[in-house]
């Protein structure tokens, strides 16, 4: 009998220690998992409010450039980020890199707790226009022949074919002079106005003058006109760039848009474009009409840039280009077209350098409260910085 109360002590003993043992197991157990839980929620919110704090940076980084757009003198700009996993502001810093139009950004964002984010880039200035040319060389650049037709006045270009040399037309193709078309200088113009007398190139009864202002049937006449104006080749690609520059993209010629200020405007789907007066010499425009027939109005005046664009050139389709009698173009009119045509009448094509400067933002700055319409600022690829 006392042993088997010994024996049962032992067994009682002996369960009551596993039972300890079980027990002390399961509460270490679990106090290292819950100890993980924890840990991983506090990485997981530690992620999320990091994720919100580069949010916020970039935010900062993305209103910096906005507002370069409009204010190229700004030197700092600030705000504030509200989210459902944390609250928190930004601080931005906007100076000069060193380099021509380059711009050095920097963004820190910090969070109600203590989590910072930092974010550097360097941005650039890019102008609509080709940056490796000044310009377009002529007032009148056509990718193919050109009848110079009726009482037509073309103004040329002082310095097209470099300093002092005068270019009026510049063409890959013949150029034609007849009626009482005469080509001559911007100071000629303004003072009297083109004649037989001060003319570069004419018309003298059944000869035709062809002075150095007319450069035809070219060989260097560029190959690919979209890629000699705008820096961009002739591809999707490079329209896609274009196009994310342009002020607006419209499948009316009569979009208030295009009367309504400076801007780039791409006319697509218009198979019959018609223009009165658009632009001013401050205020120019850049009109694109892909695949369409262009008629500029009777007594309208037109300042800016024009490109009459064939995206099928070689198919043989040729697409008119009409300016109407006492109708001024101040700027630049080209054409891709293997071949366009001119009809008899009154009109003007003047090279205006004051109309190409601030297509070219030669003067720096903003344009107002929109910004200057033919600036774009982008990243300068690889300078993105968003570590320690």
């Amino acid at each position: 009998m006392a042993t088997e109360m010994k024996y049962s002590r032992h067994n009682g003993f002996t369960t009551l220690a596993v039972t300890l043992i079980l027990l002390s197991i399961l509460v270490a157990v679990s106090a290292f998992i819950g100890k993980v839980l924890i840990a991983d929620k506090r990485l997981t919110l530690n992620e999320i409010e990091y994720r919100v704090a580069m949010a916020a940076a970039e935010k900062g980084i993305a209103e910096a450039m906005a507002e370069l757009k409009i204010n190229p003198a700004a030197t700092a700009i600030s705000g504030s980020i509200a989210t459902a996993a944390a609250n928190g502001s930004y601080q931005v810093t906007i100076s000069p890199n060193g380099v021509a139009d380059v711009t050095d950004i920097i963004s820190v964002a910090t969070l109600d707790s203590g989590t910072t984010a930092t974010v550097t880039v360097q941005v650039a200035e890019r102008g609509i226009l080709n940056p490796n040319n000044s310009g377009p060389a002529a007032p009148l650049l056509v990718a193919g022949t050109l009848p110079a037709n009726g009482t037509i006045t073309i103004v040329a270009n002082p310095n097209g074919g470099g300093p002092g040399v005068p270019v009026s037309i510049w063409s890959a193709g013949d150029v034609n002079i007849g009626g009482n078309a005469t080509t001559c200088g911007l100071d000629e113009y303004q003072n009297g106005g083109c004649n037989k007398e001060n003319a570069y190139s004419y018309k003298s009864g059944s000869e035709s003058i062809i002075g150095p202002d007319i450069v035809a049937n070219d060989p260097d006449f560029p190959d690919d006109l979209v890629d000699y104006v705008f820096g961009e080749p002739d591809t999707a690609e490079g329209w896609a760039r274009i196009e994310s520059r342009a002020t607006a993209i419209v499948n009316s010629c009569d979009d208030p848009r295009i009367t309504g200020g400076a801007g780039v405007f791409i006319v697509e789907n218009v198979s019959d474009c018609t223009i009165n007066s658009i632009g001013t010499q401050s205020a120019p425009v850049v009109l694109i009409t892909k695949d369409s027939n262009l008629t500029i109005n009777a007594n309208s005046q037109v300042y800016g840039l024009v490109f009459a664009y064939d995206s099928n050139p070689a198919d043989g389709d040729n697409y008119d280009i009409k300016i109407n009698g006492g109708a001024e173009f101040f700027g630049m009119m080209l054409a891709n077209h293997n071949n366009i045509d001119l009809p008899n009448g009154t009109y003007a094509a003047i090279y205006d350098p004051e109309v190409l400067c601030n297509i070219n933002f030669c003067n720096g700055g903003g344009s107002g409260p929109g910004g200057n319409p033919f600036v774009a600022i982008s990243h300068v690829p690889g300078s993105w910085k968003d570590w320690e």
